[in-house]
């Protein structure tokens, strides 16, 4: 037990220096979701309010959309004792990542035994899909890290009934989460209560009153579509795409057979089995990963491939004998997991949504590292674990050199790097400027301006406001757009102008003209040309 408990205090010292190291450099730049989540828990922190005006909000109100609230919350300490920068925003994923190993350990001790928690728990503290997530300031960690907790909860609750009530409350809190929540939640509910066969009783009546009280703001919501605004613009019931395509191949089809086949109930299962099967592809999980550089460093999976042989293993295993609980657990949740990223039109290579995958993914890689500790005699261990170890400490190394070497420079621009440098130079030198113009075509610009500058919450409330610029103003100063004509015609000495060298700059030689002056080049960690800081001569 004291030997475990050492183990297990290395493998959270282990995964904490992955999820902390070089935070603020790598990823390279923080994304327009982190800066929102930072500056929205700066705003709660500040005024009480998100940046849009209201207070302690069910859902938080960003600039194109509703967020759920737990991780901004959540953010608000980290912010408030690191400010507005990298570590403020991220090291709320590095809590709940680190968190999440812990319950991941917990869950597997209480399903099998500490070696096969130790195992989970070592796993799931390199795997590059989780130190991928735990490094940036997204939701999913919290969410897996939840659930975890629900789950271990549920399963100690069969020998104290009381802790039916602290599974219950984590369950009706992880909508608040992440949207994945709203269809794997109930389903990994159902599975669990068929697989224990709960019965009711006071105990659970409680429960599943705290679990409806809980849910009722969330539900509110819903049914007013607030909640459900972003699922309906991504989901493939929304694609018009799909539709589309059903109205045509009926046209050029018109017949008994063709309204059989062309249909969208037809369309809509096609299209949820494509991306369904996709999550379980060897080029998901072993080659390439998500195609997103936000969601995966590329030229690996979103698992390591000596994975795949342990899988492999793991799998004979669980098929061998008969399948107790514990192993009809771990499957079942393994073929929900990817249910609500099917949903959408573009998720099933989606490592978010598919996110809960790696709870039995870790676990039953632990099953058949545990296989060949157990069965192999001292002699072929030794070989097959030489072997092995090599295999891991490959592919271990060519993930941290891929990740943290090669992987900031090739991803910069999914980050969107250079917003930091550019608002750090306009919050240092907007006192001599009357007027202060900036692109907001190469991306949205607000959001960043606002996180960069620490611009005041409450003076933003007050604010914001539209403005003839192709876009919108604060405070008579700052204008976010794009000038139409040759820009360089209205600068003066008084006017800053934060020009994308992408939308901007058709001509180099505009930078040459007598009227404007060149006052900074925010450049790419590949030394391209990103924004120009310029300003007029007269």
């Amino acid at each position: 037990m004291k030997k475990g408990l050492i183990w297990l205090i290395v493998i959270l010292a282990v995964a904490t220096i992955l999820r902390v190291y070089q935070l603020d450099r790598v990823p390279p730049s923080l994304f327009g979701d982190e800066v929102d989540v930072g500056y929205q828990a700066y705003s709660l922190l500040k005024t009480g309010q998100d940046m849009m005006g209201n207070s302690w909000p069910v859902l938080v109100h960003s600039l194109s959309e509703y967020r759920a609230p737990l991780f901004i919350y959540s953010d608000v300490p980290f912010i408030a004792l690191f400010g507005l920068n990298e570590w403020g925003v991220r090291l709320a994923a590095v809590f709940w990542g680190v968190l999440g190993i812990l319950g991941v350990y917990l869950l597997a001790n209480k399903m099998f035994n500490q070696r096969i928690a130790l195992l989970s728990a070592g796993f799931l503290s390199i795997s590059p899909w989780h130190i991928q997530y735990s490094r940036v300031g997204f939701e999913v960690t919290m969410l897996l890290a939840f659930m975890i907790f629900a789950t271990y909860f549920f399963l100690k609750c069969l020998e104290k009934k009381y802790y039916l009530f602290l599974s219950a409350i984590l369950f009706s809190l992880t909508p608040y989460i992440y949207s994945t929540a709203v269809v794997f939640m109930p389903l990994l509910l159902l599975l669990l209560i068929l697989i224990s066969k709960l019965k009711a009783s006071r105990e659970s009546l409680m429960a599943l009153t705290i679990f409806i009280v809980i849910l009722i703001p969330f539900s509110l919501q819903t049914i007013s579509g607030t909640a459900g605004n972003r699922f309906s613009l991504i989901s493939i019931f929304g694609n018009q795409q799909l539709q589309d395509k059903v109205i045509l191949l009926q046209q050029r089809e018109p017949t008994f057979l063709g309204k059989i086949f062309h249909n969208k109930p037809t369309v809509y299962l096609q299209n949820f089995t494509t991306n369904y099967m996709r999550a379980f592809s060897p080029e998901f999980l072993f080659l390439q990963g998500d195609p997103n550089s936000r969601h995966s460093i590329h030229e690996m999976g979103q698992m390591y491939f000596f994975e795949a042989i342990l899988l492999l293993l793991a799998f004979w295993v669980i098929f061998r004998g008969s399948l107790t609980k514990e192993k009809k657990l771990i499957l079942g949740w393994l073929v929900i997991s990817p249910i609500p990223a099917s949903l959408t039109y573009d998720g099933g290579f989606h490592a978010t949504r598919n996110f809960l995958m790696l709870v039995p993914l870790m676990i039953i890689l632990s099953l058949g590292s545990n296989l060949l500790i157990e069965k192999l005699n001292r002699k072929n261990l030794k070989r097959v674990l030489a072997i092995l170890i090599i295999l891991i400490l490959f592919n271990f190394t060519f993930y941290l050199h891929r990740y943290f070497v090669d992987y900031p420079y090739e991803s910069w621009r999914a980050w969107h790097f250079g917003y930091k440098e550019a608002f750090s130079y306009v919050s240092k030198n907007s006192e001599n400027y009357d007027k202060i113009l900036i692109n907001n075509t190469y991306e949205p610009s607000l959001i960043r301006f606002l996180y960069w500058t620490k611009y005041d919450p409450g003076k933003f409330h007050k604010e914001f406001k539209g403005d003839n610029f192709s876009g919108f103003a604060l405070e008579d100063k700052y204008y976010f757009g794009k000038i139409e004509g040759p820009f360089e015609e209205l600068m003066n000495t008084k006017t800053l102008y934060v020009a994308s060298a992408r939308d901007d700059i058709t001509n180099p030689l505009t930078l040459m003209d007598e009227r404007v002056k060149l006052l900074k080049t925010i450049y790419s960690p590949t030394n391209e040309p990103i924004f120009y800081l310029i300003t007029g001569t007269k």
